[in-house]
């Protein structure tokens, strides 16, 4: 990859529109092989033009594809007179490469067609219409990773986990994800009809009024808690008194308490706008004199990998690995590693950060660099494993073809892909007796 290329690390935004846009590396458009015509004998003596690649990758003869093709061109007779029963050629090839590219057993390898293509770039860079949610796959289900705040799909009531069904009485089952984005996004103002199972609950039909969404990059709040007092450490060296002890008393001591403020910085995607907002919400941070920090990656799908090694840049010391990347069958090893970024200098915050089952690809690579380099405890549940790297190549100018080209690893080597991050402080959502365990859990922690 060379420089000018663009890197994504995400899972494709379902802004259902998105289905995660990353781990995309951006590369040029590459002209099919040059083919030829040769003769090839079928049935009773019909002899049909067949294409064979000049270049048949080894063994591979390519003439039986294109003798089906040409068959069925002159054979076929529809069921119907109809011209609408008729599948177009265009149609047709676009089928024959879906079916290529499923034989590779990766979903995030994927051929888009022109409709998707469009909407796939447009995603990467900051609005689309649809339901605003992220979506992916997991065990061959169809599930919602995340939706973004203030989005249809969260005022409709998805949350990360939920399973898609059905879309508009349709099965989701064995549709891939890419197809299954197409179907849920739409003109906004229009309705989508999804069946949803949430865990631990029955399957219910959920309406969603489709809509614009402006996918934001960062926020930030305080909030302020009253938490036990810290308490002042006595000089140890000083000589022991020489009056007798009092006896301590029996009955148990109020805990003293105070106000404290602490700062969230909510980040929700890694987009191209990600590293100067999030420089600037981080000089807003500065300025607030605050000595603990709240990074809240919770529902972040990822987004570009450079954002999140600019980002990771302002905690780590100038050369610490961020990322580890894996290319080719050989498994070449590369080292993406953080750059001179002076902004908190010698004051280095006391820092949680939030993930749940909905943060994903670039933001696992922020949260795992952070964890194991030590600044940082990570403070949820588990995060959802997308740890693997898509290259978008154009196909033609209206075509595009998305392949998984390389696989990411945390610095000490942790596959991403395998589980996702396990916490430093988990919680149980489900035995929650506030609104919101996490903040409790890094109030909690930062307080201590």
């Amino acid at each position: 990859m060379n420089s000018t290329q663009a890197v994504f690390a995400s899972v494709m935004f379902a802004l259902v529109g998105a289905a995660f846009v990353g781990g995309v590396y951006v590369g040029e458009g590459r002209g099919a092989d040059q083919l030829h015509r040769a003769g090839s004998t079928l049935g009773a003596g019909d002899t049909l033009a067949a294409q064979v690649a000049a270049t048949t990758m080894g063994t591979t003869d390519f003439s039986p594809y294109w003798n089906v093709w040409n068959t069925l061109e002159k054979k076929f007779i529809p069921h119907g007179t109809s011209t609408a029963t008729t599948t177009a050629p265009e149609d047709r090839l676009y089928r024959s490469i879906e079916g290529l590219v499923a034989s590779y057993n990766d979903p995030y390898t994927v051929f888009m067609r022109p409709q998707v293509s469009e909407d796939f770039k447009i995603a990467t860079k900051g609005s689309l219409e649809g339901i605003g949610a992220v979506i992916g796959e997991v065990g061959g289900d169809l599930v919602v990773v995340g939706p973004l705040d203030g989005s249809p799909a969260k005022k409709a009531g998805l949350v990360s986990g939920d399973k898609i069904l059905a879309i508009d009485g349709v099965s989701t089952a064995g549709v891939p994800v890419d197809a299954a984005v197409d179907k849920i996004r739409g003109q906004g103002g229009t309705t989508v009809v999804l069946k949803i199972q949430s865990e631990g609950s029955d399957a219910r039909e959920v309406s969603i009024v489709r809509g614009t969404i402006e996918i934001p990059s960062t926020a930030h709040t305080v909030i302020a808690r009253e938490v036990p007092k810290v308490a002042v450490k006595t000089d140890t060296t000083a000589p022991p008194s020489a009056e007798p002890a009092t006896p301590a008393s029996t009955s148990p001591q109020p805990v003293e308490t105070e106000k404290r403020d602490f700062y969230v910085l909510k980040l929700f995607s890694f987009s191209q706008t990600s590293i100067a907002a999030f420089e600037r919400e981080l000089t807003q941070y500065v300025e607030n004199g605050a000595d603990t920090l709240i990074i809240d990656l919770r529902g972040n799908p990822g987004g570009y990998i450079e954002s999140a090694i600019q980002i990771a840049s302002w905690f780590l010391p100038e050369g610490s690995i961020v990322v580890r990347e894996m290319t080719g069958p050989q498994k070449k090893e590369t080292f993406h590693r953080s750059t001179r970024r002076e902004l908190l200098n010698d004051r280095m915050p006391k820092i949680a950060i939030l993930v749940d089952k909905g943060s994903a690809s670039a933001a696992e690579i922020l949260a795992g660099a952070l964890q194991e380099h030590g600044k940082a405890k990570l403070i949820g549940t588990r995060t959802f494993g997308k740890g693997s790297v898509q290259e978008l190549i154009s196909i033609t100018d209206t075509l595009s073809l998305k392949v998984t080209v390389a696989r990411w690893y945390t610095p000490n080597g942790l596959s991403i892909s395998e589980g996702g991050l396990k916490p430093d402080i988990e919680i149980d959502p489900t035995s929650a007796t506030s609104s919101d365990p996490w903040i409790d859990a890094a109030v909690t922690y930062l307080s201590e």
